[in-house]
């Protein structure tokens, strides 16, 4: 992608999280806006640069919700180079079978934070949080970012966000 489209994401993630997401009175459905994007820019650019988008976002979100340093940096970096390798070998953009995929990583990211919070701080309800929380909010993030992957799919949003040497790739 271009340095200009990271930029506008980066600054943009946390306040149209907070602003977008943050007054719906969904509870624990609310979608996770980062995780939805890294999944839009792995499947756009690949495994190494999804990776390093998925650290740089992870850490933006641990910085902007005064969490544990690092560790959403760490999954969500697993999540863009998985994200990545799906895009190069197995999905298309445009196929509807990437609202399970997202779904299915959303869970896998939602299930690895709770066990770390069992590891690490004990007595954490995670068949509670896995049942009650995670569930719904991949299921929404799921929507949101296959959403997001319909909205950018049009031809002039695509060669906006693309640098030119991946353009001839596609």
């Amino acid at each position: 992608m271009k340095p200009r489209a990271y930029l506008i994401i980066f600054l943009l993630l946390i306040p149209l999280q907070a602003s977008l997401f943050g007054p719906l009175p969904l509870g624990a459905a609310v979608p996770d806006l980062g995780l939805a994007v890294l999944y839009c820019v792995g499947l756009l650019t690949g495994p190494i640069e999804g990776a390093l988008a998925g650290i740089a976002i992870g850490l933006l979100q641990d910085v902007g919700s005064a969490s544990l340093l690092g560790f959403s940096g760490f999954t969500r970096g697993l999540a863009g180079l998985v994200t990545g390798l799906l895009g190069r070998r197995v999905l298309d953009i445009q196929s509807p079978s990437n609202i399970i995929f997202l779904f299915v990583i959303s869970l896998a990211d939602s299930l690895f934070s709770a066990l770390f919070l069992e590891i690490t701080y004990g007595s954490v309800p995670v068949v509670g949080l896995f049942f009650g929380r995670a569930i719904l909010r991949a299921a929404t993030t799921a929507l949101t970012g296959y959403a997001i992957l319909r909205l950018i799919t049009g031809k002039h949003v695509l060669s906006w966000i693309r640098r030119r040497e991946l353009q001839k790739e596609f």
